[in-house]
């Protein structure tokens, strides 16, 4: 009989140095869950007040004028943008779009002004954080992003520092061809908003050609 309890004894000792530190990991797993929720919920709110607050900035740097906000369904997706109006005669400078297109390692996003003449006014680079330090993230730099300057619609990233201008073309970042294209996509995008909402306009507005006659023109 002894021995019988004795194994019974030993056999719950087991158990117990089994289940003891199961238990434990188990409740540190669920305390610090519910610890980054916690914080999650209680900085969501600075989060996003910074969120607006670097997008305001963004416009302002971008195009000067009197903003107003501003919606259009294309294609069954509701639009968000901004229209600017010259702060003097309340005419339409141009608009803003807030775009996002895949990159190499994740979205990135895009602020981009276009004219009244649907062409490029000027691009900011909200977010690429997803993207290889070093390579993708190099689209944040001006010396890419500012080629979209002044470029009419539809314009194409090559890489290998061959860009045509008459064609269009900006140069990708070197080692990063996927997320240059994703920017260009993404400005694209822009354009292509703006050229729906001028033709739906009762304004008469003389959209850029995609390829200009002369390379000149452009630079």
């Amino acid at each position: 009989m002894k021995k019988i309890l004795d194994k019974i004894i030993a056999f719950y000792k087991k158990i117990s140095d089994v289940a003891t530190p199961t238990a434990i990991l188990a409740i540190i797993c669920i305390v610090v869950t519910l610890a980054l929720s916690s914080a999650n919920l209680l900085t969501k709110g600075t989060i996003k007040e910074l969120q607006i607050k670097n997008e305001n900035a963004a416009r302002q740097k971008l195009m000067d004028g009197d903003y107003e906000e501003a919606k259009i369904t294309i294609d069954g997706n509701e639009i968000n943008y901004h229209v600017v109006k010259d702060k003097t005669d309340g005419k339409i400078v141009g608009y803003i779009f807030k775009t996002a297109a895949k990159g190499y390692g994740g979205e990135i996003t895009v602020m981009t002004a276009v004219k009244a003449d649907a062409s490029v006014a000027a691009v900011e680079i909200l977010d690429a954080s997803g993207e290889t330090p070093g390579l993708g993230q190099n689209v944040t730099k001006e010396s890419f992003y500012g080629q979209f300057e002044g470029r009419p619609h539809d314009v194409v990233a090559v890489k290998g520092g061959a860009a045509d201008k008459v064609k269009n073309e900006i140069n990708a970042v070197t080692g990063a061809t996927i997320s240059s294209k994703a920017v260009t996509a993404a400005v694209n995008t822009a354009t292509d908003y703006a050229i729906h909402i001028i033709e739906s306009s009762d304004e008469v507005i003389t959209i850029v050609e995609e390829i200009l006659p002369k390379g000149d023109e452009l630079k």
